[in-house]
């Protein structure tokens, strides 16, 4: 899962029921919008290691869908928020910092999906409660 990695690439490591992003920095060196990673308290924008960063699940890089702005504006974007903790796991994580960084698009897949996800779920048992009051009131109505 490690690959070739140049500056100002959006990294994404595996963590468990989510991924973590972060751009390259250089120097094995990655800002990350740490949030919670590693305990409970909210941590800001940070630079890291590489080897930390990854904490052993390895990486990839994620290809820009869109890239407003070069691999060197894109790290001097970074640098511009490191101390910033202003962390928020649905507004704005880690996804949405490096999404911001590359293109200036302020954005989380992984967000976007769980939250359809939900919404979908929601639909689904909004209508088997439907249903079932549906067989509830036909049931009383033949008593």
């Amino acid at each position: 899962m490690t690959a070739m990695i140049n500056i100002g690439d959006h990294l994404v490591t595996p963590r468990l029921g989510f991924t973590h992003h972060g751009i390259y920095v250089g120097d094995q060196r990655v800002i990350q919008y740490a949030g919670f990673i590693g305990g409970l308290s909210k941590k800001p924008v940070s630079i890291t290691s590489l080897e930390r960063f990854d904490n052993g699940f390895g990486f990839w890089v994620e290809e820009p869908s869109v890239r407003s702005f070069s691999p060197e504006e894109s790290v001097e974007r970074a640098f511009s928020r490191l101390g910033e903790n202003e962390y928020n796991i649905i507004f704005n994580n880690c996804e949405h910092f490096v999404n911001w960084c590359i293109s200036g698009m302020h954005s989380s897949a992984q967000i976007k999906k769980y939250t359809l996800n939900t919404r979908a779920a929601g639909y689904f048992v909004i209508q088997e409660i439907g249903d079932l009051i549906s067989r509830i009131t036909a049931r009383y109505k033949t008593i």
